[in-house]
C-alpha cells in the first residue's frame, strides 16, 4: 500500500493450534497498541486487509478500515484497475469490461492486499 495517508489499522492474531477459518483471533489490537475487541474484528474482517505470518508462528490480518479503492475498467489496458489514497495501483488479472460485481471481487481477493472497493461503471 503507498504511503499517502496514515491508516487507521487493527491487528488480529490467531496461534498457530487455531483454525482461523472458523476461529475467532487469539488477540485483536490496534496498531498504536491500544485494546480492541473480537466486535472490532467483526465489524473490520472485510475492510482493507492483508495476511502476515505463517502457520507455524501463528498468523494475523492487519485491517485498514480508512482504506477504500477505486475498481475502475480501462479502457486503454483492456483490463480493471485498482487506485485511491493509500491504495497501490494495480492492475487486476479481469479482462471483460461487463465484468460482474462477484467477479470483480474475487479478483481483488487474488491481490496480495485485499481492498475493499468502490466499483465504478
Amino acid at each position: 500500500m503507498k504511503n499517502s495517508i496514515s491508516p487507521m489499522e487493527l491487528i488480529a492474531k490467531w496461534n498457530p493450534s487455531q483454525d482461523m477459518s472458523v476461529e475467532l483471533p487469539s488477540s485483536v489490537r490496534w496498531a498504536d497498541g491500544t485494546c480492541a475487541t473480537h466486535n472490532d474484528y467483526l465489524q473490520h474482517m472485510l475492510d482493507t486487509h492483508t495476511f502476515v505470518g505463517d502457520c507455524e508462528n501463528g498468523r494475523e490480518i492487519r485491517m485498514f478500515p480508512n482504506i477504500v479503492a477505486d475498481v475502475r475498467y480501462d479502457h486503454s489496458a483492456q483490463t480493471w484497475a485498482v487506485s485511491g489514497v493509500g491504495v497501490t495501483p494495480s492492475a487486476l488479472a479481469l479482462t471483460d469490461p461487463d465484468a460482474s460485481d462477484d467477479q470483480i471481487t474475487a479478483a481483488l481477493y487474488a491481490l496480495p492486499v485485499v481492498y475493499r472497493s468502490n466499483i465504478r461503471r
